[in-house]
């Protein structure tokens, strides 16, 4: 049902001369409206009372450009929900922005470690390679061939014993070679 002219006149008159009064009434008569018709929308109330306050805002701020061709009651509402979905809108781009930068920032970081891993493991690897013989023979096969210590033994026709204070002195070179590289760096 269209509204007269006379009565939509009368809206606009009232909105454009900036009456505070006729604006307290349609703030007043509204407000609550608005709001519960955005929470079919989301259910954020910050945002509803945010997005309701803005557009009243936007109205008695646009009140001499606006132009209602429906009702007041119309336009508010078609107010408030295409500022609701702009609001939706700038959100997304700005957490679409955020996710950016953090995948960015772990990937950066993935690397890093990544460079500092290999870096590590070259290291050890020089250190492995500085073992005397036997020693670094045993500590190869029992922990990058992963045989048993029997085995070992077995193989090279030593003593599990000897097999085990190989391994000692394979992780006391070790340790005391890496301590010595990480205080080259």
């Amino acid at each position: 049902m269209a509204i007269p002219n006379n009565k939509l006149n009368s809206i606009h008159e009232s909105l454009r001369a900036g009456d505070p009064v006729f604006f307290e009434e349609l703030y007043s008569n509204y407000f609550e409206k608005l709001c519960v018709y955005l929470m079919s929308f989301t259910s954020d109330k910050n945002i509803i009372h945010d997005v309701v306050q803005d557009s009243f805002l936007y109205l008695w701020a646009n009140r001499k450009k606006v132009v209602i061709t429906t009702s007041m009651n119309g336009y508010l509402y078609r107010m408030v929900y295409n500022k609701l979905m702009d609001s939706f809108r700038k959100s997304t781009k700005k957490n679409d922005i955020l996710l950016s930068y953090h995948k960015t920032f772990l990937d950066e970081v993935v690397q890093v470690e990544r460079d500092v891993n290999e870096e590590r493991l070259g290291k050890l690897n020089q250190c492995i390679e500085k073992l005397p013989k036997r020693c670094k023979d045993v500590f190869y096969q029992k922990k990058i061939k992963g045989i048993r210590s029997k085995e070992i033994a077995s193989n090279l026709d030593i003593s599990i014993k000897t097999v085990e204070a190989h391994m000692t002195k394979a992780y006391v070179l070790l340790r005391g070679c890496l301590k010595s590289e990480k205080s080259l760096i």
